[in-house]
């Protein structure tokens, strides 16, 4: 079933032609009486949570009864909620009306209080406070008027100011008589101006009594008043004697009311207080009235005059806290007074709660009850058919509550709506309930609203912007300022989008397809005001693009299914660049939104007109198309032309290309030649000189050069009008914002501090949203996007948009998503046009990676198989990655197995160019045969590399061996086969190299390996080839001085090592150097000179730190220490003869020294006594000299003693010149002397 074949939804349900004032509103006092009774049971809806709420409340009055005391409870629930509906029935139930009592709802709640209401009178008093005067008077009065209609006979309350007057009237009667009471009353009568002009009549006793009769407005009770306080009771002055009466005070006028209904035979009296919080709140301006009214609330519950015979229960409806309706824009006393005042009374204040859930179920029957059960069955399957949506269209419909139940219940209303409508209502006057708006929508779309569609959240802002106004001053302000944002930015937006009038719209004289289109944008708009005007609205919080569709579902129609949000973006988007109050974030999922703010920033913009011009735009222009693009506006200057050296990522490499942004007849054949790299100009779309696109695309086709390095030139068309205007206002914005807020502040000074803060945000808001926009118009202009926003002027056919530099490239119109892809996309087509043969890297190509599969391919270069286990999972991925695209090799799932491609392709090449030295310069333009390749030349350095390891060729340039690598490989550089030493020497060689030296040469007998075995053998070489001589200089003499022939091993060995040591230095190729390693001859073995090499660092070290003179001083000792002094020399020279492998030096060299000292420290025995200490102190130093140490020490062994002697040679040593003189006892235990 087609839209147009639905059944129009007014012929399911019922929904009348026009709403009635009166509509869903009800009067308490009209809806108590006996005519108004069966209209006001017959209209009310019992929920679950109702009948609930008549339980607490019969309750409620039961304990105020039952405990004969005062109470109070609020009635709370928002506008709409059916406080005054509840009330009237409450009222019912308390008179015992049968209808209320048999509302099936309600059999329980009856049945359960019937035996305490039984035989009980209740004196139930409605009130409509909207209008009243003041608390004291509405509530005594509306009483005394209510007495009057439902018990005619009875005499008036009390609490009437005159009826004391009267009582003292009648005193002074009897005591004066009538006579002269009269007589005096009526003097001056007809003299005086009272007001009621010339009535002819005279007071008597007829006329005193029927005058005190009349009720307080009675012209004549209140014309005697008057005069008798004219006559006899001037201290009556006070007291209002034209319209109206004063009254007591509102606790002793509360006492008498109950007194009053006691001698009326009623048990308690029940006041309901209909509106008495919202006719507060319409006083809210005057915080000092509702201060002193409010305050009088708290006598409903506690009364100061205790004579109350039965309780007074009242009920007052609530529909918002007090506070909310007063706001905080009084002065700081005034609000702490009424907040104390306000928490007094609420303090002693019940509550019973109607909720807001009881609003689907009664728009359900009183307001959308299908009209037969076949209109029931077509609802539900239709709604049926609505529930099948998309879940997210469903989430924002369903709202918070989320129930599928309740938005049947409202069916054609989403319970998102009735969150809206319900938040909406409860800031406005009284008469826009919630049921009333939803009535008020359905009938507006009476004429056009089918099954299966439903009422746009939009369409409520119109019902409210027309309705009642808001109760606080900051809610009124903030609404005010709402609808002159509809009025004088939003709707004259549409107006201009859509080319038609709102006067036209409402005239019906513009075509339905463009009214349809005009309000359901006007939908979404109206939305945006909702949701700042009651952003508590869970449904109206944080809206995105398709939450804001969903809310209007069915307004935006997409040809692919769930492409509403996309198009609901695109519309707001360019709203914002008109209207800066319009939010759009920057997320990834936008949030839209509306700042509401009465400051025009027209003026403002106006007054930065200096900063709008043709250069400043280009700026702009270029600094969005580069942030669009990832460049960082820091790009090389050539000349007087700007051009930006970019980073093009193409197959796993990077690329270099001149990028120009200028009006391309303004560039040069020199820049359009280019300078070694590929050069892309971006055309400017737009030209202050007024050039057409034409003339640009002709400066490019006519330039011919056939050394250019190549590119392209892509000329945009000419952005529109409107577009270039939205630029300029870019442009002002930016420059407003910018730096320190100065400029803002000027040219805003006409605005106070408060009024620039919201106009700097307003201005924020459209900078965004332009900046936005005018990437979009770039992008339309460069062709990546359609022109759905009006952002041409001049455009330039697809075909003629690109033109080649290089006469071979024919480029096509890329197609991206977005600038940057689109032109990462020709760039690729340029380089696989000019270097087809590249391989496909399948990671970035960074010197790192390369380095590391240069290792792993020399290493297999180097096994005789060439081919190598890789253990790490990195260079795995790295290897297939890289060394397969490049033919190096081929990669299974741990081994790398090297290729001769390149080999094979070198030869091949090297044969057919005549052969020749094979120099790097050649290989470089091999690689690019058959096809280019175009590889970095890093890339390249790899093959050469990987090559020569392969091929075993070895880098010379100008005769002499060089090192290469992958930083840098000079074009004359020679790869030469490497001169390799036969199998015998080379295993020589490497066994040596490990004996020796302690290294390990690659098995496999290639150029690659005899480089490294060279060099490793030159490092190490060098280093102990210094060592070596330092030693021979030091060891040498001493060992003469003991006797050492030079022809001992140790010496021998080391002469050995020394020349071979020079041999290896001596080499002039590795070749040279590995052979002079095994052919040398060593006059010891190996063996000897390997433990030599090995220990060579710590034998010198040994030999240097030794104190030569204590130990030849020690070992040639000739008195009674001679034995021991022998035995020393011997060890020293079986050590300074020995190879190093048979006798290691530094442990004996130091264990001689050692004992050599301890030799030196000993004295002859003495076999006489020990001489006497002498007391005497030491004889002073000669002339001269001065005592710089002097001290006693025992001294207890020997290792001690060596210290303490190692102690004073050190000293001598420091102090040159210094003279010690020496003095010692050396004692021991005599034969058989206990320890």
């Amino acid at each position: 079933m087609s839209d147009a074949t639905r059944p129009l939804l007014r012929d399911l349900i019922t929904i009348p032609e026009r709403v009635q004032t009166n509509d869903f509103v009800l009067k308490l006092s009209d809806g108590v009486t006996e005519a108004g009774a069966a209209e006001t049971i017959k209209s009310y809806v019992v929920t679950t949570e109702l009948a609930k709420a008549f339980d607490k409340a019969l309750g409620f009055i039961q304990g105020a009864v039952e405990g004969a005391k005062s109470a109070a409870c609020y009635l709370h629930g928002s506008f709409g909620a059916g406080k005054s509906h509840f009330m009237a029935v409450l009222n019912l139930l308390l008179a015992g009306n049968a209808k209320a009592r048999g509302v099936p709802e309600l059999a329980g709640v009856v049945t359960k209080h019937d035996r305490w209401l039984g035989g009980k009178r209740f004196l139930m008093v409605p009130y409509h406070m909207i209008g009243a005067k003041d608390v004291t008077s509405a509530i005594l009065g509306g009483y005394a008027a209510h007495v009057r209609k439902v018990e005619p006979t009875a005499p008036t309350p009390g609490f009437y100011l005159g009826e004391k007057l009267f009582e003292d009237a009648r005193g002074l009667r009897a005591k004066m008589g009538d006579d002269a009471f009269f007589q005096h009353l009526n003097e001056g009568a007809t003299a005086s101006d009272d007001g009621w002009g010339d009535f002819g009549n005279q007071w008597d006793a007829s006329s005193f009594e029927a005058a005190a009769l009349e009720p307080p407005e009675g012209e004549e009770r209140q014309r005697l008043v008057g005069r008798l306080i004219e006559a006899y009771f001037s201290n009556y002055a006070g007291v209002a004697a034209t319209r109206g009466e004063a009254f007591v005070d509102l606790d002793a006028g509360l006492a008498i009311m109950s007194q009053h209904a006691k001698r009326l035979g009623y048990d308690a009296v029940v006041l309901f207080l209909d509106e008495l919080i919202l006719w507060l709140a319409t006083m809210a301006k005057n915080v000092k009235f509702v201060n002193e009214e409010g305050s009088k609330l708290s006598k409903l519950v506690e009364a100061q005059d205790a004579n109350r015979p039965i309780p007074i229960v009242s009920f007052v409806a609530r529909q918002r806290d007090l506070r909310e309706l007063i706001g905080d824009n009084h002065a700081g006393a005034e609000l702490v007074g009424f907040y104390d005042t306000l928490k007094y009374w609420e303090a002693r204040f019940d509550k019973v709660l109607l909720e807001d859930r009881n609003l689907p179920v009664i728009a359900e029957k009183r307001l959308l009850a299908p009209k037969s059960e076949t209109a029931k069955q077509e609802i539900d399957a239709e709604f049926e058919r609505v529930m099948r949506a998309r879940q997210t269209v469903l989430d924002t419909l369903l709202g918070s509550d989320g129930e599928r139940a309740l938005f049947r219940m409202t069916y054609p209303f989403s319970p998102a709506l009735v969150q809206a409508l319900i938040a909406a209502s409860s800031v406005l006057q009284r008469e826009r309930t919630a049921l009333k708006l939803m009535l008020t929508l359905l009938v507006k779309r009476r004429e056009e609203l089918r099954l299966g569609a439903l009422i746009p959240v939009g369409d409520l802002w119109d019902e409210i912007a027309t309705g009642d106004q808001p109760f606080s001053d900051g809610m009124l302000i903030e609404f005010d300022n709402a609808k002159k944002l509809w009025n004088l930015k939003l709707l004259p937006l549409l107006e201009q989008e859509h080319a038609v009038s709102w006067q036209d719209l409402q005239d019906g004289r513009t075509d339905a397809q463009v009214a349809r289109r005009f309000a359901n944008d006007a939908r979404l708009l109206k939305t945006l005001l909702l949701a700042a005007l009651v952003p508590e609205v869970p449904a109206l919080r944080a809206l995105t693009a398709p939450r804001l569709a969903a809310l209007n579902h069915g307004t935006v129609v997409s040809p692919v299914p769930g492409g509403e949000g996309g198009i609901v973006l695109q519309k707001v988007r360019k709203w914002a660049t008109r209207v800066g109050e319009i939010r759009v974030t920057d997320d990834q999922t936008p949030i839209v939104s509306l700042q509401i703010s009465g400051v025009d920033v027209e003026p403002i913009l106006a007054n930065a007109a200096q900063a709008d011009n043709d250069g400043q735009r280009r700026s702009k222009l270029q600094r969005i198309l580069f942030d669009a693009l990832g460049i960082r506006e820091d790009g090389t200057i050539i000349g007087a032309q700007p051009f930006v050296n970019y980073e093009h990522a193409w197959r796993g490499t990077k690329r270099e290309v001149d990028l120009y942004f200028e009006a391309v007849a303004e560039v040069s054949p020199d820049r359009l030649k280019g300078r070694g790299v590929p050069v892309l100009v971006l055309g400017l779309p737009f030209d202050p000189k007024g050039r057409p696109p034409s003339t640009h695309l002709a400066h490019a086709k006519n330039f011919n050069d056939d050394g250019a390095s190549g590119g392209v030139v892509w000329q945009p068309a000419y952005l529109s009008d409107r577009a270039m205007k939205d630029l300029g206002t870019l442009v002002r914005i930016d420059f407003l914002l910018a730096g320190t807020g100065e400029r803002l502040n000027e040219a805003a000074r006409m605005l106070s501090a408060s009024d620039r803060e919201q106009a700097r945000a307003v201005l924020r808001s459209q900078q965004s949203a332009l900046h936005q926009r005018i990437r979009a118009c770039i992008e339309t202009a460069y062709g990546i996007r359609n022109d759905n926003d009006g952002c041409i002027g001049t455009p330039v056919p697809p075909e003629d948009r690109l033109v080649s530099l290089q006469g071979t490239f024919v480029p096509q119109m890329p197609v991206g998503a977005d600038m940057k892809a689109a032109m990462t996309q020709l760039l690729d087509r340029w380089f696989e046009h000019r270097y087809p043969a590249h391989p496909l890297f399948d990671t970035e190509v960074r010197d790192a990676v390369l380095r590391r599969v240069l290792d792993r391919v020399q290493e297999a270069a180097q096994e005789p198989d060439q081919r190598k286990f890789i253990e790490d999972t990195s260079d795995r991925k790295h290897l297939g990655a890289i060394a397969v695209p490049l033919k190096l090799a081929v990669m299974s799932q741990t081994q790398l197995q090297l290729t001769n491609d390149w080999a094979n392709h070198f030869a091949t090449m090297h044969a057919r160019t005549g052969g020749g030295p094979l120099t790097v310069a050649k290989l470089r333009a091999w690689i690019d045969e058959p096809k280019p390749m175009g590889l970095p030349a890093r890339v390249q350095n790899l093959v050469i590399l990987a090559f020569a390891a392969q091929a075993d060729r070895a880098p010379v340039r100008n005769g002499a061996p060089v090192t290469i690598s992958l930083d840098r490989i000079d074009d004359s550089v020679e790869l030469r086969e490497e001169a390799l030493p036969d199998e015998t020497t080379w295993t020589k060689a490497r066994e040596r190299a490990a004996a020796l030296f302690g290294l390990k040469p690659g098995e496999v007998r290639k150029g690659a390996t005899l480089s490294t075995l060279a060099a490793d053998l030159q490092e190490k070489g060098a280093a102990k080839r210094t060592l070596l001589a330092e030693l021979l200089k030091d060891l040498r003499p001493w060992a003469e001085r003991f006797g050492v022939a030079a022809t001992a091993p140790r010496f021998t060995t080391m002469r050995s090592a020394q020349s071979l040591l020079g041999d290896l230095a001596g080499a002039a190729t590795p070749l040279a150097r590995v052979e002079a390693l095994a052919d040398a001859e060593l006059e010891t073995s190996e063996a000897a000179v390997g433990r030599l090499l090995a220990a060579l660092s710590e034998v010198r070290e040994a030999v240097a730190s030794a104190d030569w003179n204590i130990i030849e001083a020690g070992t040639g000792l000739g008195d009674h220490r001679k034995g021991a002094a022998e035995g020393l020399r011997e060890k020293l020279v079986e050590m300074l003869d020995a190879d190093e492998h048979a006798v290691q030096l530094r442990p004996v060299l130091r264990d001689v020294q050692t004992r050599a000292s301890r030799l030196l420290a000993e004295t002859k025995p003495s076999d006489g006594p020990p001489p006497r200490d002498d007391p005497s102190p030491p004889p002073p130093p000669p002339p001269g000299e001065e005592v710089v140490d002097e001290r006693q020490q025992v001294v207890l062994d020997a290792s001690a003693a060596t210290a303490a002697i190692d102690e004073l040679r050190g000293r001598l040593v420091a102090s040159p010149g210094a003279r010690l003189t020496i003095s010692w006892r050396l004692t021991r235990l005599k034969s058989g002397g206990a320890a």
